[in-house]
């Protein structure tokens, strides 16, 4: 029986787990791609997500951006400088993800990649996740599949 289990390895699920693991609890992330795994999405990050971690970001940032460019359907640029602020960090997310949940498993977090839900249930005073490889069981979960990631509408109580 884990404490957490957090089904989704990108930077919410990241997260979660290195908090979660950092603070004792025993986490399971379940992820259905093997990691690295390729990303098409976002790639600019807020510098101020370091406040928030006690390690170093260098190794996951490809580099930083201090001049930003607006454009309505590729034409009528705009260019905004950021002088005041840190720049803009901008990152593979394959790289970022991963590097977030290998910061989670040196704090104790379990990674099983890879591993597909099936289903999710709750079990009176626990949760069932149910996978190909078999059930894994949790005192809590976190559904960090994505804003239009299934496993939200799994949950069933």
């Amino acid at each position: 029986m884990y404490d957490c289990i957090i089904v989704g390895a990108g930077p919410a699920g990241g997260t979660a787990a290195y908090h979660l693991a950092k603070r004792g609890r025993s986490v399971l992330i379940l992820e259905k791609d093997s990691l690295p795994r390729y990303k098409p999405c976002g790639g600019g990050v807020s510098p101020q997500v370091a406040e928030w971690f006690d390690f170093d970001f260098s190794p996951a940032i490809s580099l930083k951006a201090n001049t930003l460019r607006f454009t309505w359907k590729m034409g009528d640029p705009v260019e905004s400088k950021l002088d005041d602020i840190e720049p803009i960090w901008m990152v593979r997310r394959d790289v970022f993800d991963h590097f977030l949940v290998q910061q989670a498993q040196k704090q104790g977090a379990e990674l099983r990649d890879s591993t597909e839900v099936s289903g999710i249930e709750f079990k009176v005073d626990h949760w069932q996740v149910n996978t190909a490889s078999g059930p894994v069981a949790g005192r809590y979960l976190i559904a960090a599949d994505g804003a239009k990631g299934p496993n939200g509408q799994m949950v069933r109580l």
